[in-house]
């Protein structure tokens, strides 16, 4: 990308004075997956393993040091941390699950439970870690729908994150997540292509704990973090 090979200015939004490289190769990947899934019936889920070979992964690459707005790196404790775009070959290894269980029916509805896992782990060929990957979360919840409403609540829980670079990445604690949601969906029958199909409003809460979050995929992870307890209206609309 034009950002990773003729970058050179500060970036406020990372807190970080990036440096491109005009040297840089093509990105080349190996991938392999496998997955089993079941979309149908009271339990439904998803599970997926991959890993995939990088030859010559781009990536940007903390190196310690400091720089002020007009790129000079050698004054410790100025603002922005010099990151420089860099490539090495790299090995990603993953794996994914998440489901949902209709236990029971209960007032009109369904009421049942579901949960998640993932996680990835990252290096370079030399063992060491690829930098700002995010860390092993496991979740769960239940919930209760019908044909119009859907209600459930979710804890997410994420895993501290040390496996990071050698330099300049400190590790991130782990975190819980509650998340709330109730919506309601009304659907037309045999709509026009000019008519609503679809329309769905709700009220959704999240970090509800208020919980101290921070993104270790975040350069600013140590300075800021993620938002506190939050309530928002929505609604979409299909036609």
């Amino acid at each position: 990308k034009p950002a990773e090979l003729f970058s050179g200015g500060g970036h406020d939004a990372t807190a970080t004075f990036d440096k491109g490289n005009p040297n840089l190769g093509i990105e080349a990947a190996q991938s392999l997956e496998l997955g089993l899934r079941r979309a149908k019936g009271p339990f439904r889920f998803e599970a997926t393993a991959y890993i995939t070979k990088f030859k010559g992964f781009v990536y940007r690459r903390l190196t310690g040091n400091t720089c002020d707005d007009a790129g000079n790196c050698s004054t410790p404790g100025a603002e922005l941390n010099e990151a420089v775009y860099s490539q090495s070959d790299a090995t990603f290894r993953g794996a994914e699950f998440q489901s949902q269980w209709d236990l029971l029916p209960l007032g009109g509805g369904m009421f049942g439970v579901e949960n998640q896992f993932d996680v990835v782990r990252a290096t370079f060929s030399d063992g060491s870690n690829v930098p700002r990957i995010p860390p092993a979360r496991l979740g769960g919840g239940v919930y209760w729908r019908d044909a119009n409403w859907l209600a459930r609540v979710r804890l997410l829980h994420a895993f501290a994150q040390n496996d990071i670079a050698a330099v300049a990445e400190t590790t991130t604690p782990a975190y819980d997540d509650l998340r709330a949601e109730v919506s309601y969906t009304w659907k037309a029958v045999n709509p026009r292509r000019d008519q609503l199909s679809e329309v769905t409003l709700g009220i959704n809460g999240t970090n509800l704990l208020n919980r101290d979050i921070r993104n270790s995929a975040s350069y600013s992870k140590d300075e800021v973090l993620m938002p506190g307890l939050g309530v928002r209206l929505f609604a979409s609309v299909r036609y």
